[in-house]
Order: structure tokens, then sequence, then C-alpha cells
């Protein structure tokens, strides 16, 4: 997305956000009214951010005009008792209108899990090293802690997996949970980040809860170097959502449940130092690309109970796919499958019988796209 793009994207929002406040006043949701006023603000100095010049200054005044509107509704009588309906309403245009107040008072955790992962180490082709070191270093210490203990070797429960894209970094994260029979709580950057003032952060403390709840439970961070990212120290907003990672994964040691963090990243060098110290995520494994070995068995198991033409040279296939990750491979195999299954068809089309098997060249065409 270009930066216009992104401008024209954060107006849209913008213009949402301001009807949505200015219906929620109407109906006398001041609450509501209030942080929907703030965040068209919010979206304004964004829209800002990407400009310069006279249209960047109007756009702070006005997001400056924006804020004193929602500070005066702080000092305005007693809100009015607001219906349902009001409350709806707020929230039509933007889903950011979500964060308005529903007036039941209720606060509700709004994690889920997926529960426990059908995902097992045999789903993960190849990386028997990688797959030793995870089950030495954190399974097992996890499993048998006196063991551990005998031997005075003690291990974190914090896990960053990193390496390039589609090499397999949430499979292996799926397994660990299906080894532990636990829920897997994945999360995203965009599932945290929240322009409004402190949200982001009891969202973080929310997750923590929410895994607190049960005997075991994993979370998982997927694509961690951006929400996990260097601290500039100024203030910023990703600062302080570092802050309260670090202190939730410091209050481990005061759980009386297993919490095991995972997080993937293809960037780790852009993540924040503070959380690879011990008792963090101290356990770094490199999730390499396929060797020629685990290519081969990457497409073999993707081509079981396939019709395929007897006699492939399959170590002719995995040289042919040598520097593919393993989403690559799969993406090949999959356009090999559909060359045969066009031919198949063709056949039948002409009034013949029988099944047209997926052969090398149907390898080397696939590859080729």
């Amino acid at each position: 997305m270009d930066v216009n793009e992104k401008i024209s994207r954060l107006y849209q929002e913008y213009r949402a956000d301001l009807e949505a406040a200015r219906t929620a006043e109407k109906r006398g949701n001041i609450n509501g009214a209030k942080k929907l006023y703030r965040q068209a603000a919010l979206d304004l100095c964004e829209m800002a951010s990407l400009e310069s010049g006279e249209t960047k200054r109007q756009r702070i005044l006005h997001a400056e005009e924006i804020l004193n509107k929602a500070k005066s509704l702080e000092t305005s009588p007693q809100e009015k008792p607001h219906t349902a309906v009001a409350a709806s309403t707020a929230t039509e245009g933007n889903s950011s209108g979500k964060q308005a107040e529903n007036g039941d008072g209720a606060e509700k955790n709004p994690w889920e899990c997926e529960g426990i992962p059908s995902t097992t180490f045999d789903d993960v082709v190849g990386m028997e090293d990688v797959k030793k070191l995870i089950r030495e270093r954190v399974i097992n210490q996890i499993r048998y802690p006196d063991v551990y203990a005998q031997f005075k070797l003690k291990g974190g429960t914090g896990v960053l997996l990193f390496g390039l894209p589609g090499t397999g970094k949430t499979t292996i994260a799926r397994a660990i949970a299906h080894e532990f029979n636990a829920p897997l709580y994945t999360v995203k950057g965009s599932d945290v980040r929240n322009k409004w003032v402190g949200e982001s952060e009891k969202l973080i403390r929310q997750l923590f809860d929410k895994a607190r709840s049960t005997p075991t439970s994993l979370i998982f961070f997927d694509d961690f170097d951006d929400l996990g990212k260097k601290r500039q120290n100024d203030g910023d907003h990703n600062d302080k959502i570092i802050v309260e990672l670090i202190n939730q994964m410091d209050g481990f040691r005061e759980n009386t449940n297993t919490i095991v963090l995972l997080a993937a990243s293809n960037k780790p060098w852009m993540i924040d130092s503070a959380l690879m110290r011990p008792g963090r995520f101290e356990h770094h494994f490199y999730v390499p690309l396929a060797n020629h070995e685990a290519r081969i068995l990457l497409v073999k198991k993707n081509l079981s109970d396939v019709p395929v033409v007897s006699g492939i040279d399959m170590d002719q296939v995995s040289d042919m796919l040598k520097g593919y990750n393993g989403a690559d491979i799969v993406s090949v195999v999959k356009g090999a499958k559909l060359a045969a299954i066009n031919r198949t068809i063709k056949l039948q089309s002409s009034g013949e019988q029988g099944t047209c098997p997926v052969t090398y060249d149907d390898f080397v065409e696939a590859a080729a796209e």
C-alpha cells in the first residue's frame, strides 16, 4: 500500500469515527463519544505523519480541536442514560467504534484460544536437529523438572523461532502445543495494537490472564519482529507495549500454572534486546530452509496416494527446488497435481477412460510459473 492509499484509508476511518462520535454524543453516550473523538484525532495525527508542509500543520490543528472537544465532554454534566440502540449506533461506520461503552458495565476478556492443535512433529518434515533441541531444552525440562533440577539445569519457557518466511515456524509452534496437550493462543501485532491510549497494554494483560486460566497454556506471537521491535525510548506507543510484555513475562515466576511463550520472526535483529534475556525468550532456534532429503520427504508427503508416473527421479526434483521454502515446495507440488488433473479432464472429456499421472515435466512447468 503506497502513501496515498494509506492517507485515503485513514481519511475514511477519520470520517467514520467522527460521525460515530457525533451520533454517540447526540444519543447521550458521552463516554463512548469521548473515545470516538479521540480516535478521530489519532486518525488525523497518523495522516499528518505521512504528510508535510501546510497540509500537515492543518491536520495537527484539526486534531487538537477534536481533542479539545473530547476534553470538554469530561466536564459536561453527568451523562444521560443511553439505550442499547444508542450504544449500537455509536459503533456504526467503523470497527473502532466497538471500543465504545456498551452500557452493561461488564468487561469481557476478548481472547479466545484455538484449542489443542492437531499438528504433530510428524507434520514438521525434516529439521530433526531443531526438533531434538526443542524436545531437550523446552519440552522435557517442563515435563521432567525434578530430573533437570538434579543436574542443576534450569531452562526458560520462552522460545524464539527465527528464519526465512515459509520455513515452518508456525507448524513447529502448533506441534509444541500438541505435545503439551495444551490450548494455543495465536497473536499477531494487529491483534494487540490499538490507537486508544492504554488499550494495547490492557489487551496484553488480558491475554496473559486468559493463559493463566488453564494448567498449561501456550502463547504464540507470529511475526514477533513487528510487535517486539526495538524501543526508541521516546514514549512511542510501541515502547509501552514492550514494557507491558516484559512485565507479564517476568510475572511467570509467580504463576501457579505453566505458560510457554513462543514467537516467530523473520528479522530477529529488530527485536528489543530486553525480550531476549534469561527468563524471557532465552531459547533461540534457527529454522532453516529444507535440505535435499527434507525436500524429497516434503514432495513425497504431498504426493501420498496420488497417481504418479513411475520412475520419477526425486533427486532431480529436489535439486530443482533447492532454495525454495516449504510453502513454495507445497505450491509447486500443487501445480504439478493441477497439470495432471487438467490432462485427465481433457482425456475423459474426449470420451476416453483413465487417469493421467503426475510427471517430472509437471514439476518443471510448475516450478517455472
